[in-house]
């Protein structure tokens, strides 16, 4: 397993490796060196076709909802790690917290395009590392969703309350979503963010919306929660400790 410290452009400094296919997830946890938690928030999704209005409501919602709780109960924060999107959303209000948040970033190695990580992308889909994140693990996979089993199982390895956030997001944001209701997690679904997450409120809301087996699975798992995301953050902040305080 492969240890290395990117230094970024903005002067923070995190711990990146190099996950072979067969590591175990408390072997990937003792190289990281992550301090014991005492909560885990998983951010799925995307933020593709928002306008700026919504993503400005996100982005207040991720700096004093998400950000503040994860700062008070010592919780890591846990998303793909790349500069786009929601994941870029959620660096930059971590940057702009005036506490520590531990915020992990797991990505498929071949699509980072960073020069620092050895056999870089250089592919036009890439996208580079969020440069807020402190930690970052790259698994060996040249697709989108290669990191989504390796993600989960961290998560349950901290064997810590756990709370998923689903925000907009595709089809690997539904796949996460299903895995995690299957593992008993709580997930909390951004009404208004677009995209499955619309889909996925709708279905909770009413049972003859599902269009198809995967959602009508999530819908009725009995794990599903709502927020909307013109809500205020200090609302968000509350349900997810609710959330978290339940299990």
């Amino acid at each position: 397993m492969k240890k290395n410290t990117i230094t970024f452009a903005n002067g923070n400094r995190a711990v990146a490796i190099t996950e072979p296919r067969d590591s175990s997830p408390e072997a990937i946890l003792n190289t990281l060196e992550i301090e014991s938690t005492r909560a885990v928030i998983l951010l799925f999704g995307g933020a593709a076709g928002l306008d700026d209005r919504r993503k400005n409501q996100l982005t207040t919602l991720f700096s004093d909802g998400v950000t503040a709780l994860a700062a008070e109960l010592g919780a890591l924060v846990i998303d793909g790690g790349t500069q786009s999107g929601v994941m870029a959303m959620m660096g930059e209000a971590v940057a702009r917290s005036r506490r520590t948040v531990q915020l992990l970033g797991i990505a498929p190695k071949g699509k980072i395009t960073n020069p620092e990580i050895a056999g870089a992308s250089k592919i036009s889909e890439g996208a580079p590392l969020e440069p807020n994140h402190s930690h970052f693990v790259l698994i060996e996979s040249d697709e989108w969703g290669g990191e989504t089993t390796t993600m989960l199982e961290l998560a349950r390895a901290f064997n810590s309350p756990t709370v998923a956030v689903l925000v907009n997001g595709g089809a690997i944001a539904a796949d996460e979503a299903l895995q995690s209701v299957r593992n008993g997690w709580p997930l909390l679904v951004i009404e208004g963010s677009g995209r499955f997450a619309d889909k996925l409120s709708a279905a909770v809301r009413d049972s003859q919306f599902a269009e198809s087996a995967e959602l009508n699975k999530i819908a009725r798992s009995g794990r599903v929660f709502l927020f909307h995301v013109e809500d205020a953050a200090e609302k968000l902040r509350e349900q997810l400790r609710q959330m978290l305080d339940e299990q």
